[in-house]
């Protein structure tokens, strides 16, 4: 059902528009010329540069690997890296009449394309979306992406339909997800109160883990527990798990121990049943003296507890004294209390799918479906007596109930008007499993699941008005997914219904609207995730022999900074160009010692200017981006070289030959990668991307593995410069390697001296960093790779914002107002 939903990509295939002739005399005469004169001394029969003759190559651009690969070949001649330059360089008129013959028939081609396809795939929600989507339309905090299969990613994200296959295991796992999401909104008994009080030395005799950690990392102070940890552990400080599902009120009563006129960090966590790690739910800064209670209300589910812990910056187990005479930081828990469910009962999410239905005991309404006596049930039953007779939703009409409760789902869930000949079916599906004798649950549930799990629901069709342009309600569920990566609102399909969402006024209040709204983070956090991989953030741990100065406080700061400093660009309408350079950043006492910065305490983030002479302006030196363009050990300039080329030039190199081998790093310090890279740099197959690639490597090798600034290579074996003093650093010796050289020259041939004057370099080109945002967030909001008749669209956004000084919230505007962004 869903595959033949699907748009056949064999009809790109008979495509033939304008310059798809393998005859034009245009061709002929302006291409053909050029290529034999310039080009098939390479890329000919005798010799084939990496693989491509051209000498053959016809002209036919309907088909979309053939003009892919011409494509390329425009934007080689067009950029002036090909020829090579050591080459003969072609005549000017030459060179114009073949770039403009490729620029003209490549758009034609491309256009042609998209007005017979459309630009985007049909494509599925992927697994954050769909999370979200039925959390959103349930009113539940389920939890359904761990369910769903890892999502491929094309173009830098996961949102792009090309690659979001779908197959008989998704269709499965995306009926066992809707079948959670379903029987989450149905609570099976009444609340139970539950409550539970322990002073830390209760917590230490009820929960796991406290044999080793009363020795090593905590003690027993009368009735309160003493924490020093460096990195938070499973368990460590818990109150007791929850019995049910639902939303608990936690209260702990702390303080900090070991510091003057200070606060330290504790962590609050939420940790589940087999869960290898806790969830890092936040941070507050406690402070000393007296203790005092924090107060949290969190969702838990069965058998889930709340975790508190303090991350330090050192090691405990190194201290020589026994741990009740340590005077480091610390952190006192008094007592911990956990009390709930709160909140309404039922819960809302109940009345998005069995409103009007009441909740009975099954045994009761299996009885009066049958028209019997109900059996008597005992008031205030406790959990344990409810478990052989849940509450169920219970209808004296199932049938009539069914159809109602069907039909108002079917638009919400479907993000438009559904017509007869679609909504008929799920009625008629869920009337079939009453007949057959189910209950008004289980029938209902199948129902539900069906709609969950349907084409309609999976996938954004994103039908058109006239031509290729998306109606209303497509435009809505565009825009919802761009920037909350759920389904639309209420305003959002009332505004469709009315047929003016596609008004540009009415379109730019509610992206002003929309950005203001706290789903908006997921905007934050889906596409700064992605353009700049802070979900790798995790993916490593540095070397603590080598980093012993990293620790748990600051892997949760690192992309903190770059999150907050996206907002504030895009909240203030700051220029775009700060995310090369800025004179500010965001921080925290733990990151801003970490850069060397004073003056910044505690542990909320906070807009900081930068003191002259500090490297850390712009996303490329914030140590998020530092630490997941590394491997915790030792930094790679071809790694780095290339993210910058991907995530922030935006021409990425060509993949590396397969037959040259990586560059092994010397684990003893001796010699530096730049040397090492000296080899590939003489290959004439690597030398045209190094070109490329080594400068902006070389310009951030004055940045170690976790982002700390070095003017040397750390070593973890002794060399003939011998052990260095750290600041802050506690752990084994450390040795002074080859001295960092950040100089480089780019590939056409300006040089710079450090990170400051390769950013100064890239600002030279104010519209390319532009030309490259824009593209990322138009794959982004449209779930499709930027094609060559997205070009003309590209440029018309960069002349907008470069007459707002590149301001990133017009850009967003711009994006959303673009031909690419309303067709089809």
């Amino acid at each position: 059902m869903i595959r033949a939903t699907l748009v056949p990509l064999a009809a790109a295939l008979v495509l033939a528009p304008p310059g798809a002739r393998a005859a034009d005399p245009a061709f002929a005469a302006a291409v053909r010329p050029f290529l034999d004169a310039h080009c098939v001394d390479c890329h000919g029969p005798d010799v084939q540069k990496a693989r491509l003759r051209l000498d053959d190559l016809a002209p036919d651009l309907g088909d979309p690997r053939t003009a892919a690969t011409w494509t390329a070949v425009y934007d080689k001649i067009a950029s002036g890296e090909m020829p090579p330059k050591k080459r003969e360089r072609p005549a000017k008129a030459d060179l114009d009449a073949a770039t403009a013959w490729l620029r003209t028939e490549l758009h034609a081609a491309s256009l042609a394309r998209q007005e017979k396809l459309g630009r985007v795939a049909v494509r599925r929600l992927n697994g954050t979306e769909y999370e979200n989507t039925v959390r959103d339309l349930l009113g539940t905090g389920v939890r359904l992406k761990e369910l769903l299969p890892e999502d491929n990613s094309a173009a830098g994200f996961d949102n792009v339909g090309a690659v979001l296959d779908v197959s008989a295991t998704h269709q499965l796992l995306y009926l066992e997800a809707a079948d959670r999401a379903v029987r989450s909104v149905v609570p099976p008994h009444p609340p139970v109160p539950f409550a539970d009080r322990r002073t830390g030395k209760e917590v230490t005799e009820k929960g796991p883990n406290f044999k080793q950690a009363l020795t090593r990392t905590c003690y027993l102070k009368d009735d309160a527990l003493v924490i020093y940890s460096k990195l938070p552990r499973y368990g460590l400080f818990q109150t007791a798990s929850v019995p049910t599902a639902g939303r608990y009120k936690v209260q702990v009563s702390v303080a900090a121990v070991g510091v003057d006129n200070k606060s330290v960090p504790a962590a609050f966590m939420l940790v589940g049943q087999g869960r290898e790690d806790p969830v890092l739910r936040e941070m507050r800064d406690v402070k000393p003296g007296k203790p005092t209670v924090i107060e949290l209300e969190v969702d838990l589910e069965r058998r889930e507890a709340f975790v508190v812990n303090l991350l330090t910056s050192w090691d405990i187990r190194a201290t020589k004294k026994p741990i009740e005479e340590h005077t480091g930081p610390g952190l006192l828990v008094e007592w911990v209390k956990i009390e709930g469910p709160v909140g309404a009962w039922p819960p809302k999410s109940y009345d998005t799918l069995f409103a009007g239905a009441p909740l009975k005991p099954r045994s009761v309404a299996k009885a009066e479906s049958e028209g019997k006596a109900p059996p008597k049930i005992a008031p205030n039953r406790s959990e344990a007596a409810w478990a052989g007779d849940p509450l169920v939703p219970a209808s004296a009409k199932p049938k009539e109930d069914a159809e109602r409760l069907i039909r108002g789902f079917l638009p919400r869930a479907f993000r438009r008007p559904v017509p007869e000949d679609v909504a008929k079916p799920f009625v008629a599906r869920v009337h079939d499993r009453l007949d057959k004798g189910e209950s008004f649950l289980d029938a209902m549930t199948y129902g539900y699941k069906s709609v969950l799990a349907s084409p309609h629901f999976l996938l954004l069709a994103e039908p058109t008005a006239t031509g290729p342009a998306l109606d209303d309600y497509a435009v809505a569920a565009r825009l919802s997914y761009f920037l909350w990566s759920t389904l639309p609102d209420d305003e959002l399909l009332a505004l469709a219904k009315k047929g003016e969402l596609t008004k540009p006024a009415v379109l730019r209040a509610q992206v002003e609207r929309m950005l203001a709204d706290p789903k908006a983070q997921r905007f934050t956090e889906n596409f700064v995730g992605q353009w700049l991989d802070l979900r790798r953030i995790a993916a490593t741990i540095p070397d603590p022999h080598l980093y012993a100065d990293f620790d748990g406080t600051l892997l949760w700061a690192m992309p903190r900074e770059t999150t907050l400093f996206f907002d504030e660009v895009l909240k203030h309408d700051r220029s775009l160009l700060e995310f090369i350079d800025s004179d500010w950043t965001m921080l925290n006492e733990r990151l801003a010692r970490h850069y060397g910065i004073p003056g910044v305490s505690g542990n909320d983030f906070r807009k900081v200017a930068l003191p002259p002479g500090s490297h850390r302006g712009g996303v490329l030196t914030h140590a998020s981006v530092l630490k997941v363009t590394a491997d915790g050990t030792r930094t790679s300039p071809v790694l780095r070289g290339t993210w910058v080329l991907h995530k922030i030039v935006g021409r990425p190199p060509a993949p590396p030959p397969p037959d040259v081998p990586s560059i092994e790093p010397d684990i003893r310090g001796a010699t530096t990668v730049r040397q090492q890279l000296d080899k590939h740099r003489n290959v004439a197959a690597c030398a045209a991307c190094h070109v490329h690639i080594d400068p902006p490597g070389f310009a951030l090798e004055s940045f170690d593995p976790i982002g700390g600034w070095r003017a040397f290579y750390r070593a973890s074996t002794r060399t003939p410069k011998g052990a260095v003093a750290l600041p802050g650093y506690t752990g084994r010796p450390v040795f002074r390697g080859p001295d960092v050289d950040p100089t480089g020259e780019t590939h056409d041939g300006k040089k710079f001296a450090n990170i400051d004057g390769y950013k100064a370099l890239l600002l030279a080109d104010k519209d390319q960093v532009a030309r490259n945002l824009a593209e990322k967030l138009l794959v982004y909001a449209t779930g499709a790779d930027v094609q060559f008749a997205d070009r003309e669209v590209i440029e018309r956004i960069v002349a907008a914002v470069r007459d707002k000084k590149y301001g990133f919230r017009t850009l967003v505007h711009e994006v959303v107002q673009s031909r690419a962004f309303l067709n089809k």
